[in-house]
């Protein structure tokens, strides 16, 4: 699971929270009043918690029949709704929970909804999600979801004993905001069918790409830049053995909110980049929904987390593997940030095969 597990101390979570809105004082002006808001939240959850010494856990609540109507009414309730404990660990979510947000359930159950958002909105969320399952008292604030680029949401959030949990639980409802009507809006999708003629299309480009050129650094480089203008808005593309990867080409937004980001990637050691470094050990694709692992990437020079300044809500990392099966000869990364929706099944197949084709030409021109 990502994120701190249930059994970590209320001083552990505190101090992981604080470094979250430390690492969010970089966003632009317009975002402080959320993060003042989230700041002051975990300023009354630290003075209620030395007032008051942690206890152990209490026993779980009455499971089984008593949970069986709390789960048929949750399940049915016309509004999004999520269940998460005071960590923003998902507990459950209902259908039109996941209607609006695009997780399966079976996907969010024990992992951090907080990882759903911008990064400043990851630290609110979390310290206002705290502060309630502290007996801090219900509250309601702007929340942005990926793919749902109207407006903000307006999340508000309610302790409960839910039956069959342990300790207090914080009940999540999203709507709309003050001057919206109606029920939030459907995550705009499309179709299977199209998007697997988009992507054809995109591997059909790449292709071309790496056959019009010599096999070179650069003509890799290029075929990344397609994948992240069809798939992302950062790609970072990482050649040579495992133990010794040089990162050949970085690609991202034309206007970039932190335009130091594209230099701050091109000078990191690709060995310092944990997923990286992962998928080009195993050889295996790491696709992340719901990350909230801020040294997914590394950190910049100044130690500030790389996840953070591109504000990634989703990461796909693939191997180039030789024609052999076993040999890889690097890595290509995509992000996702902002309001971008999570990578699908559909484009991580696309993204391997594209991988191939980089890692065809790599080892014919001899690219390392």
């Amino acid at each position: 699971m990502n994120g701190p597990p249930e059994g970590e101390s209320g001083l552990q979570a505190l101090v992981a929270r604080a470094r979250e809105l430390r690492a969010a004082r970089d966003h632009p002006p317009a975002e402080f009043p959320v993060l003042l808001d989230a700041a002051l939240a975990e300023l009354d959850h630290a003075i209620e918690a030395l007032r008051l010494a942690e206890g152990p856990p209490g026993p779980p609540r009455t499971p089984g029949a008593k949970a069986a109507p709390f789960k048929a009414v949750f399940d049915h309730l016309p509004w999004p709704v999520i269940l998460t404990d005071g960590q923003t660990v998902v507990r459950r979510l209902n259908r039109a929970a996941a209607e609006l947000t695009g997780l399966h359930p079976g996907y969010a159950e024990s992992r951090p909804l907080a990882a759903l958002l911008r990064p400043t909105g990851r630290a609110a969320l979390r310290a206002h999600a705290a502060a309630v399952a502290g007996g801090g008292g219900g509250r309601s604030f702007p929340v942005r979801l990926p793919g749902l680029p109207d407006g903000p949401l307006y999340a508000t959030l309610t302790g409960i004993d839910a039956p069959g949990e342990r300790g207090r639980d914080v009940l999540v409802v999203l709507a709309p905001g003050p001057l919206a009507t109606g029920r939030p809006a459907v995550r705009a999708e499309p179709s299977a069918v199209v998007r697997q003629a988009e992507l054809t299309g995109l591997l059909d480009r790449t292709a071309r790409a790496l056959l019009d050129r010599e096999p070179s650094a650069a003509a890799l480089g290029a075929v990344a830049g397609l994948l992240r203008d069809g798939l992302a808005d950062w790609a970072l593309l990482d050649l040579g053995p495992p133990d010794e990867p040089v990162r050949i080409a970085v690609h991202g937004p034309s206007a970039p909110d932190d335009t130091g980001l594209e230099k701050a990637f091109l000078r990191q050691d690709p060995r310092a980049c944990p997923v990286a470094v992962e998928v080009m050990a195993s050889g295996a694709a790491v696709v992340e929904q719901l990350t909230d692992d801020l040294d997914r990437l590394g950190a910049d020079e100044a130690g500030a987390p790389l996840m953070v300044r591109a504000e990634v809500t989703a990461l796909l990392s693939v191997a180039l593997t030789a024609p052999d099966g076993t040999t890889v000869l690097g890595a290509l990364t995509l992000l996702r940030g902002g309001t971008g929706p999570p990578f699908s099944l559909l484009e991580a197949g696309a993204t391997e095969i594209a991988a191939g084709h980089m890692a065809v030409a790599a080892r014919r021109g001899g690219v390392r």
